[in-house]
Formats: structure tokens, sequence, C-alpha cells
């Protein structure tokens, strides 16, 4: 420490130096005495100690230690502690260190990966860049462009960290998922990514932040006890159905002791999977030491049930409910997405910092994570550091995939080859759940197994068997609502929200219901509730809905209709029917909707729809919805596509290019291209309780506002970004310290339609959670 060096003559705002104050290099600046200021050297160790720590579970301590060591390495030049003193324009101190660590590397055993510790390091702020081409030019954000970058004079740096502190690991051991081992190598980059911008941040978090706590979670051991006592104390009454569920339950206990691995759990709907996956998925983690459990679900309607199921067994402050509903960093004061500058140079001046540590994501450091797929996929696909820093979180853990036959076929070999790079190199185990296990080992590593968990699932079909289908063919609305009308207690599932809303206004108001995602979260559950009530009371109680209840939402109608999709969706559906096997069997009415509600049926609806009218037709005289009737849907569906289908957005082309000689990963591409919902959607609140009004009020003066947005979560409606700017364009919207919240909700929003959308925005689409 202090250094002497000629930084420039010093202006009247930087005057809180006094005239004989040494020459120190900083990281980062907190008010005005430098007494208070963090050293960059102190900064570089901290943050190698945490990224160590969290790499050391799966192996990479050692190799997560040098570039968390190196990335600041540009905040030694002149003109960066000039910009830290509050003088001079933004600078790359990115860039510095990668072009360090690829020369101090290279005639070392770890040559080759240089270039990856070199990605994290130059994208440690702007993101993990495209690999490019030696033809890039010095102004292209590529890191071979980066490279090539004039960067001021660093080497001050040696005095403080010498290269003697680069201590070189063992070369790293994975297991290839693909013939050429590029995508295990290219995630091998995205684990270090993920573990150094996470211990930046909460170094950086510390520094400017020391009370703000992490971690302090108790272990394993006493959550799985909680979660055991719970269900001691729930009384189920004895029958024959509770009986199975309590044997599904012990098999997956027994199981929990198999070696780590891909696991498939194939429970028929009604099973009591949520809990018998939650009870193998702790025990496991205690059985293996694995520090968290991340439960997958395809729709946020299910997490919200889910989460609430698994906060009141095992304590809310252990449970993080986690979606898509607010991408913190996106949005600007008018709701429009900001994009990263190409020419960016991720300079983080206090004031970039502290709006960092407001907007932050969160990192998953908790035991229990209950999320969707778009943010445990598109996380793991990402470039942005926002996203990436929970990545490494997803390493040593339990992850359930519930509903698995939910995956987007389009992005399957992607989303697949992620989940084995997780199981056979990161010490996690995956558990794909479902009543309609589709056929995923043509997608998988030879050398990676998939062991089921249930007992004799053909059996447990059989036992649960309590639905029959009937095949209504094409049917007009009016003959549809005549069919419902014939019912006291009936549901009927369409495919748009627009087709759900003509359905409910043809029947009579009195005990009908209507449900779709332009409910909030808490609107849809007091309606559920509602439901439920008239459902256990014998009263009138039809039920027009969107595909939010097939799945995870516990109702048990006498009989229900389902409008033409696939065989799973069907299967779903199905699940709402004669649920408590309370008569012996009863039916589920499929029928081809002939409406002008629809103007064009989505294409993965009418495509799953063809293969599904060829099952009923094949299998008219035997059990449509068999295990044998799904395995011929899933083999018919695949059939029809070549191998390129299941990766359509080329992805994995990313990656998997000819030859290892560099590192040429194409990250901000493929996280382009990795887009589970193709059309961008923006969560609103729209406060309809005085609660949620109170909060709202809360939100404009929070400085860190992540505690209150949770508490707002189940008073958020996801809509499509052209329906959004609607919305905001006829004066709907208010930006509330930049999140957007409905203003009218007496005009609105309606109590049974839920939020109202001008008329020009068509509003044909099928709307998938997120």
């Amino acid at each position: 420490m202090g250094i002497e060096i000629n930084i420039g003559r010093v202006s009247p705002e930087m005057a809180v130096f006094p005239p004989d104050y040494p020459f120190i290099f900083f990281a980062h600046s907190n008010g005005q005495d430098p007494e208070q200021w963090q050293t960059l050297a102190d900064h570089l160790r901290k943050t190698a100690e945490i990224a160590a720590f969290l790499g050391e579970p799966v192996g990479l301590g050692g190799h997560a230690r040098i570039p968390a060591l190196f990335h600041d390495l540009g905040k030694y030049s002149k003109e960066y502690q000039l910009r830290i003193r509050g003088k001079g324009p933004k600078t790359d101190h990115a860039t510095a260190g990668a072009k360090e660590i690829i020369k101090l590397l290279k005639n070392t055993p770890l040559a080759r990966l240089s270039q990856a510790y070199a990605f994290c390091i130059a994208g440690h702020h702007t993101g993990l860049p495209d690999f490019g081409s030696f033809v890039n030019h010095e102004s292209e954000p590529t890191l071979q462009g980066r490279l090539k970058r004039k960067v001021a004079d660093y080497q001050d740096y040696s005095s403080e960290i010498p290269p003697s502190e680069l201590l070189i690991p063992a070369l790293p051991r994975l297991k290839p998922t693909t013939k050429t081992g590029a995508f295990t190598l290219s995630f091998f980059v995205r684990m270090l990514y993920s573990i150094l911008v996470d211990a930046d941040f909460m170094e950086t978090e510390r520094f400017y932040r020391p009370d703000i706590l992490r971690g302090n979670y108790p272990p394993m051991q006493e959550i799985a006890r909680r979660f055991q006592q719970h269900l001691e104390t729930v009384q189920f009454k004895p029958s024959p159905i509770n009986d199975l569920r309590n044997e599904i339950l012990n098999a997956c206990k027994q199981r929990a002791n198999d070696p780590q691995g891909l696991f498939s759990l194939t429970v028929p709907t009604g099973g009591g999977k949520t809990i018998s996956s939650m009870s193998f998925a702790l025990e496991h983690a205690k059985k293996h030491n694995l520090q968290r459990i991340i439960y997958v679900i395809p729709y946020t309607n299910i997490i919200e049930q889910n989460a609430q199921v698994f906060k009141a067994a095992l304590g809310s402050e252990v449970v993080l409910e986690h979606h898509s509903n607010f991408d913190w960093e996106n949005f600007s004061a008018q709701g429009k997405i900001i994009k990263d500058s190409e020419n960016h140079l991720g300079d983080d001046s206090d004031n970039d910092i502290l709006k960092k540590l407001k907007l932050a994501s969160e990192n998953w450091d908790i035991p229990v994570v209950v999320t969707t797929n778009v943010q445990f996929f598109e996380s793991l696909f990402a470039f942005r550091s926002s996203r990436s820093r929970k990545v490494h979180n997803m390493a040593n853990s339990v992850i359930i995939f519930d509903e698995t036959q939910m995956l987007p076929m389009e992005y399957l070999q992607p989303c697949l080859l992620a989940i084995a790079e997780l199981v056979m190199n990161y010490r996690s185990t995956a558990v794909l759940c479902t009543a309609t296990q589709p056929e995923l080992k043509r997608f998988l590593p030879d050398d990676l197994p998939i062991t089921e968990i249930a007992p004799d699932p053909k059996g447990l079909y059989n036992a649960f068997k309590r639905v029959r289908l009937q095949n209504l063919g094409l049917t007009e609305d009016e003959m549809l609502v005549e069919r419902i009308l014939e019912h006291e207690q009936v549901f009927c599932i369409v495919n748009t929200r627009k087709h759900a809303k003509k359905i409910f206004e043809l029947l009579p108001k009195d005990g009908s219901f209507h449900l779709s995602t332009l409910m909030t979260a808490s609107h849809r559950g007091s309606t559920i509730e509602k439901i439920n009530e008239r459902l256990e009371n014998g009263l009138t109680c039809r039920v027009i809905s969107t595909q939010l209840i097939e799945a995870g939402v516990d109702l048990d109608f006498p009989v229900g209709f389902r409008a033409l999709a696939g065989l799973d969706s069907i299967i779903q559906a199905g699940g709402r029917v004669n649920r408590n096997r309370r008569r012996k069997e009863a039916d589920l009415y499929i029928f081809e909707p002939v409406t002008d509600a629809i103007k064009r049926v989505p294409g993965i609806i009418a495509e799953t729809g063809d293969v599904t009218r060829q099952i009923l037709r094949r299998w008219q005289q035997g059990d449509p919805i068999s295990l044998e009737a799904i395995h011929d849907y899933y083999e018919s569906l695949y059939r029809l596509h070549s191998q390129v289908a299941f990766d359509s957005a080329g992805v994995l082309a990313c990656f998997e290019k000819s030859g290892l000689r560099d590192l040429d990963f194409d990250f901000r591409e493929a996280a382009e291209r990795f887009r589970l919902i193709r059309q961008d959607s923006v969560g609103i609140i729209v406060p309809h309780t005085p609660d949620a009004v109170k909060k709202v009020e809360q939100l404009k003066w929070a400085e860190y506002p992540t505690a209150i947005l949770r508490a707002l979560q189940p008073f958020i409606v996801n809509v499509y970004r052209n329906e959004f700017q609607l919305l905001c364009d006829s004066g709907k919207i208010d930006m509330t310290s930049n999140f957007p919240v409905l203003i009218d909700l007496d005009n609105d929003y309606d109590q049974q339609f839920g939020l109202k959308i001008p008329a020009t925005s068509g509003g044909d689409a099928i709307f998938f959670d997120d």
C-alpha cells in the first residue's frame, strides 16, 4: 500500500483526500471518508475466498479462485482510480484481467483453459460474450474483439497481488455429455462464471450493506425432520387410495438411499407425487449431504399452490418461491426493455453498484427453491450475470422436474443435456416426475441411466384408473354449452382465453366460474376456494378454464370436458375428474371446437391434437390413456420430427462446433436463441386488496424492494409485451419505482375475467405462465 504514482490534477469535488494522503488502489468508495473505502487488494482476495468456497462442493474451488482473483485487475489503472475518485470517464476494467490470465497461463497445463477464465473475467459485468473470430475488431463485444483492445496500464497489480498467488489446480475431470465434449466444456465455463459473478456480488454487498445477512438456515437434517413431523400430524382417512399413496410415499423414502443419479417417478394423477417427491428429495439430500432442493414446475399457478404446501410443512423461511414475473434489470421508467449497449465497457461507479444491489435477482442461496421451467432453463442458458449467478447453486442439489411432459419439445435436447451435466459432473440428482412419462432416454448420454422410483407403475395406473374418455368429435359452442348444462358440477377446459370467455358468457352466472391467467394468483386462489366449497356441499358448480387447472390444482369433479389437445394434457385434465374415487368411474368428454372465438389454433395445440386424434382412433377398442397408449403417443409425436426439431433454435450449435483447439462458444447467441416463451411477457401488479395497496405504497420508497416484491407476487398478472404496450398507451399503467402497476382497478380489472386487455390486442393466443 501507499504506492506513489502521478494520477493527475485533483479537482475540487475530489478534495476529500488530504494533500499528503498516500496513493491507494481502491475497488469501491463509500461516502466521503477515504478511510472507509475498500482497497482493491482486499476486494480481490475476499472475492477469491468466496469463489473458492462456492466452488468447493463440486470440486471447482481452485478453478473458481483464479478468475475471481484477477477479475478487477483493470482497476489498478490510473484511469480507473481517477474515475473512482470522482473525475474521469467510464473505463474498461474487465478486459485487463482477461488478457493477463491468458498471458500468465500460456506455458502451463491450464493454457487451454485460460480462455475459460478469460470468458468469465471479460464478461463479469456485461455478460458472457460470444467467442468471435480473429477478424473481429477491438470495438466488437466478442471475446476475440475484447482481447485486442488496448487497455490502460494495470501492472501495478503485481505489487499487491503477485502472480505467485496464482495457484494452478489440477485439470477438471468431466464426463462428456456429447461426442465432442464441447457442450461439457461450455457448461464448465458457465459454472465458473456463475461462481465468479455471485462471489463478486456478495463481496460487494458485504462492503456496502454489512447488515444484510445471508445463509444461517437450518441444516437439511432439521428440514427433513420438520417434514416428517408435518406428515405425522396430517390425518388421512383410511381408504384404498390413501393406502396406495402411502405405498408410493414409502417407496420414495426407501429409494432415497440409492446413489445419486437421474430418476423418474411415474405416478398417476392423484397419487400424491408432490409430497412423495419432496420426501425423496429431503431424505436423499440428507443422505448425500446435498445443499438444496429445487422444485421445477411448468406453471406459475402450480408454484403458488405447491409453495404454500412446502412452506406449511418446512417453514416459510427456508422456501423461496421464484418465478419470472419481474426481470428487474430490464425495466426503464417507460416500461420498455433496456438492451445492453454493444460498446458498454462494464465500468461500475458507485451509482452503478448501488443500482445492482437494488435490482439483483435471486441467487437461490436457500434450502428449498420452487421455480418454473422458464426461470430454471433460461437461467442455465443465460449470458447476463444477474440470471447466471444462480447456476452454481443448481449443483450439489436435488432437482425435481414436476410434469416432465411439459418440457418444450423444440428445446428438449439442450434442456436434457443441461440436466445431464448437472447430474454427471456437478453432484446433482434429478427426478423426472409425471403421470405421463415421455420417452426421454433417446436424448440423454448412453452412460446416464434413468432409474424408476415408483413401485410397479403399471399396477399403480390400473389401481388409480377412475376416468373414461368419451370422444364427442366436432362440437359447436352452443352444443357444448347444452352438454355442460346437463351437469350441476362440471368443468370445461379450452385452449385459449378468448374461447374460455365466450363459453362462460353463454352459461347462467349463478354457480358458474371462470379461471384464466389474466386473474391474479390471489384472485384465482380465492375463486378455487369457492369452487371447492361448492363441490364439497353439493351445490351447482360449473367451471370454464384455460389449461391452468390441468395440473397441480386439487379439484374433484364428477364429469369434465376438454378441448382436443395433446394426450398428456387430456390425461392431466382427467386428474380433476373423480379425483377422490367417490364413484367407480366417471367421464371426461373430448371435443374439437367449432367456434368463431378461435381464429387460429396455436401450432403446438394443432400438432399434438392431431397425434391425439390418431391415438384415440387406434386405441378405441382399448384404453387410450393407458401407459402403453402414452408410449404410443410420444413415439408417434417424435416420429413426426427429425432430430433437429428437438433443438429447432440451434442452441447446441452455439457450442458444438468443429474441433476444440479454441473454446469457440457463443454464449450470447445461445441465450438469444433459447427462449421458452417466444413472446416477451411483463408482470403487472394488480393491487386488489387493501394489503396489496399498502405494499405498492411501500414500494415507492423502498431502497431494496426484494421483500415487498415477494409479498406482491400473488397480485401479478403476466401479459404479452404487445398487450402491455397497449395498456401503457391507454394510460392504464403507472410505473411505480420502475414496476408496472394497474391504476384503475374498478374499470380495468374484472372480478370474473381478471385484467381487461384492449380489444385491438387480438387476444387469441394461448398463454403459458412463466
